[in-house]
């Protein structure tokens, strides 16, 4: 498989995903991915205290 095949792949599979997802969940799905590897690691932390605290 050359690399255009695997750039339209993988464009697909988010439009797939996206296609299920809100503007803003899409807004925001899109920002997660662009943040580095630690700010994820962080935003996970903050989600788990945050689902815990009901």
């Amino acid at each position: 498989m050359d690399q255009d095949e695997k750039e339209n792949l993988r464009r697909d599979k988010t439009n797939s995903e996206n296609s299920e997802l809100t503007q803003d969940e899409g807004n925001l799905l899109t920002w997660y991915r662009e943040v580095s590897e630690e700010d994820r690691g962080f935003i996970r932390q903050v989600a788990q205290a945050l689902a815990g605290a009901h």
